[in-house]
């Protein structure tokens, strides 16, 4: 079992394992980014974050992703997310002091179940943070920390402008005619 504590569950916003699992393979025309793509480039993925990147994550972080993204665009239910949700327990260590909460993970399924928990902290009054970005040509997913969660792209600089180029000339397009 892998065992975390509570603090070392909770997801940093901007260095999120669910977030670089989900962007972490690119389709654009006949080309294929694929980062988990072969073992060795999976392994070196995963080591830098914070995995030991063995055949067992590898396997896993490519099944957890399969599943997240057609999950994180709307074309499958939560469902899909129960290996891993089953996965998780948590389990009380009775202290002098108290009691601590140890969440216990199955090793195989560990980087399914992270992804999932980065998820699950997401979700809030305002809907889900994390989003496909708004761009009918691209692929990237992002977190949106606004206030408002009301963020579209993934990158202002590339999408964003892109779009709002898009709109100027259709409406331009139309003041012409």
């Amino acid at each position: 079992m892998v065992r975390t504590s509570p603090s070392e569950s909770r997801p940093l916003m901007s260095a999120s394992l669910l977030l670089d699992l989900v962007n972490s393979r690119l389709v654009l025309g006949d080309e294929v980014s694929d980062e988990l793509g072969d073992d060795t480039a999976a392994s070196a993925w995963l080591k830098a974050h914070g995995h030991a990147g063995t055949r067992e994550e590898i396997a896993d972080a490519r099944a957890a992703r399969e599943v997240l993204v057609p999950f994180l665009r709307g074309e499958t239910d939560a469902i899909a997310l129960a290996p891993w949700a089953g996965a998780m327990r948590k389990r009380a260590e009775l202290h002098d002091g108290g009691i601590e909460w140890v969440d216990e993970v199955d090793p195989a399924l560990a980087i399914g179940a992270k992804a999932i928990e980065e998820w699950s902290a997401l979700q809030g009054e305002q809907g889900s943070r994390i989003r496909p970005c708004a761009a009918a040509d691209c692929q990237h997913f992002l977190i949106d920390e606004s206030r408002a969660n009301a963020r579209k792209w993934h990158s202002m600089e590339t999408c964003g402008n892109r779009e709002k180029a898009r709109r100027h000339y259709a409406r331009a397009k139309l003041g012409a005619a």
